[in-house]
């Protein structure tokens, strides 16, 4: 399977494969009018010397990456950054399992590299792999170059593949030798370089990802029909048989099994994908089982993350409404409390206040979106500075724990902040956090599967891994292509810098810039920025709001993403506003928390809170009253009044 991150990237997989193995005859390759690709294996990442320490493992995966790279062909341009166009790619470490970023390498044309390591992976998986993400920034045609490098509608340099240290490996060229008790390396070595090149992990493979098959027409060819397919919203083939023979692409592999070489149905899959392939062992079409198989408990897998489904055309009718409520907390109780909108426009307590970590009594952070796809918004709470970072999410229809206490960005005691959107583009809300004040950008995306909770996506905003002010978070569908993008704002202490990164590129383990990075206010002042989005006008594309940090006026600055849309590369600062106000007194300098709520439908309403402990207020937004700042506006309420707070309110 993948883990995405960098899934930004990486695919995991283990396999079921066939015990025969026949050799490709590689003399007879027929004649290339595309170079054929190298794969280049670097080992700069494998700390706990599992390669290094054993020229044989080196061998075997020089091997499977040979077998691969010898058949397949395409025009890999050469990455070469200089002056003002610069890039970073990112992939997971495969000795840590972190997110790794190497800034702007050179990569020779027509070739892949894959960071090559081995760590402890746990469970029963084996092996894992998957293609890097970048980032990049430069002129249009360089950032261009980087996004359209290779045929799998996603930039291809490269990625990592990493195996378990604790496993009994089989590394002979020869299958005779593998015994019963041994996982035979050159099978999982070529899945998972399978996965580098986009199986189960491009946009290409999930264009063609439907009703739990593949139906790309030279594997349907080969296989007679819809091929099966499992695991992580189809990111793996479903255990079957082609020919009598078991593809590499098989979600499990059992011990003392050998499946190398690829069937031509795995090789039909990377053609389906975008590859050019060359020659390769050809086998009798089958015609489909009357039923797909069912997976015993596989032996090597990795945990199920769902990779993104087929980019969504847009449509054009506004966003949907979503939640119809609002939570305020900061309450040095540690409790919660959610809101209505009544006629009268004032907010109306809706219950009774909730305590998601019972026993903390520092902040608490929270947002609202439908993690299930029923239809009714569940609750996501993290915890402030003071204890290792928690989430946990309730379910909105039953009051339960959809996702019990769990930790989150490695217990950094700092805090956390939260947001949630549908980035994977599957109709239910990925979860977001980003680390406090005290903490490096670090930014985490999940999907709440079965009550857990699977990295999408873990990375440092800004490429800036020194900067020690956090990141605050939101999430919106900007330039309207069905999936919610990511905005990032740094915390306090450096200037009021904002990413976005786009949501299709993350779901697909890319970390993509929608704009070039920008300065919200003054990049002179340090108290950071807070961000949300929002369709305000009611044109479908969320636009993007921010305000000043923890110590600074309440100022807020809103910029249509249909605006953005229209002027790629612009600087967003200099872009006209939407809006551009102060939100309450302008001598108030206890900062500006804002969300977007649809509490009375569409469009969207702003929902704003300052961080002060002795006059906590809030304040609701429509646009209208945003773009007349001296005329009349919502009441500022004080709905919590008499409650004493750790620093001011925190609105989700």
């Amino acid at each position: 399977m993948r883990t995405l991150f960098t899934r930004l990237f990486n695919a995991r997989k283990t396999v079921t494969r066939p015990t025969t193995r026949r050799r490709l005859d590689l003399e007879s390759l027929e004649a290339r009018e595309v170079p054929a690709i190298t794969i280049q294996i670097d080992y700069s990442h494998d700390t706990t010397g599992f390669f290094l320490n054993n020229p044989t493992a080196q061998a075997t995966l020089q091997e499977a990456a040979n077998a691969l790279a010898s058949q397949l062909t395409a025009s890999l341009p050469a990455i070469t950054p200089s002056g003002g166009n610069t890039w970073a790619e990112t992939f997971v470490d495969p000795s840590t399992g972190q997110q790794d970023t190497i800034n702007n390498p050179t990569v020779a044309a027509n070739t892949i590299v894959v960071y090559a390591g081995a760590r402890v992976l746990g469970g029963t998986q084996v092996s894992d792999g998957g293609f890097g993400g970048f980032t990049g920034s430069g002129t249009q045609a360089w950032v261009t170059s980087l996004q359209d490098r290779g045929p799998l509608g996603s930039i291809l340099w490269g990625g990592s593949v990493t195996f378990d240290t604790t496993t009994n490996w089989y590394f002979g060229s020869s299958a005779s030798g593998l015994q019963a008790n041994q996982e035979d390396f050159l099978s999982c070595a070529e899945h998972e370089l399978g996965h580098v090149l986009g199986f189960g992990t491009a946009p290409t493979w999930f264009a063609q990802v439907s009703n739990g098959t593949f139906t790309g027409a030279q594997a349907e060819s080969v296989y007679g029909g819809p091929v099966p397919v499992t695991w992580g919203g189809g990111a793996e083939l479903a255990n079957i048989t082609v020919g009598g023979a078991r593809p590499v692409f098989n979600l499990t592999l059992p011990p003392g099994i050998r499946s190398a070489p690829m069937t031509s149905l795995d090789w039909a899959i990377l053609s389906d994908i975008g590859w050019t392939v060359g020659s390769t062992p050809s086998l009798p079409v089958s015609p489909p089982p009357a039923a797909p198989p069912v997976a015993s408990p596989p032996v090597a897998t990795s945990p199920p993350a769902t990779p993104a489904p087929a980019p969504v055309t847009p449509v054009a009718t506004p966003a949907p409404a979503g939640p119809t409520n609002v939570i305020l907390s900061g309450a040095t109780s540690g409790a919660a409390q959610t809101f209505t909108l009544a006629s009268n426009g004032q907010l109306v307590e809706n219950g009774n206040p909730i305590d998601p970590f019972p026993g903390f009594t520092g902040v608490v952070r929270s947002t609202i979106a439908d993690f299930t796809g029923d239809g009714t918004s569940d609750y996501a709470f993290v915890t402030g500075a003071g204890t290792a970072a928690e989430v946990v999410i309730i379910n909105g229809s039953t009051g339960a724990e959809l996702v019990a206490p769990t930790t989150i960005l490695s217990g950094f005691t700092g805090g956390a902040f939260v947001a949630a959107g549908d980035i994977s583009g599957d109709g239910k809300a990925d979860l977001v956090v980003s680390a406090d004040a005290g903490g490096s950008p670090r930014v985490q995306v999940f999907q709440v599967q079965n009550g857990q909770l699977m990295t999408v996506a873990d990375f440092i905003a800004f490429n800036s891994p020194d900067f020690r002010g956090g990141a605050r978070v939101a999430v919106g569908d900007v330039n309207r292509d069905g999936y919610d993008d990511l905005i990032v704002g740094a915390g306090v202490g450096g200037g009021p810098r904002v990413s976005v990164y786009s949501g299709a590129a993350l779901a697909n383990g890319q970390l993509v810039n929608l704009v070039p990075d920008f300065f919200a206010f003054d990049s002179t002042l340090r108290s950071g920025v807070y961000v949300t989005a929002g369709d305000y006008n009611g044109d479908g594309y969320a636009d993007i709001a921010y305000s000043t940090g923890d110590t600074g006026g309440p100022r807020v600055r809103v910029v249509s993403g249909a605006e953005l849309v229209a002027n790629p590369g612009a600087d967003v600062a200099t872009l006209p506003a939407l809006a551009d106000f102060y939100a309450l007194d302008p001598n108030d300098r206890t900062g500006l928390r804002i969300a977007t709520i649809n509490l009375s439908g569409q469009p969207a309403e702003m929902v704003v809170v300052n961080g002060s402990t002795t006059n906590p207020e809030v304040r609701v937004l429509t646009l209208a009253d945003m773009q007349s700042p001296t005329g009349p506006m919502s009441a500022t309420q004080t709905p919590l009044a008499g409650v004493s707070t750790t620093d001011g309110l925190y609105v989700g």
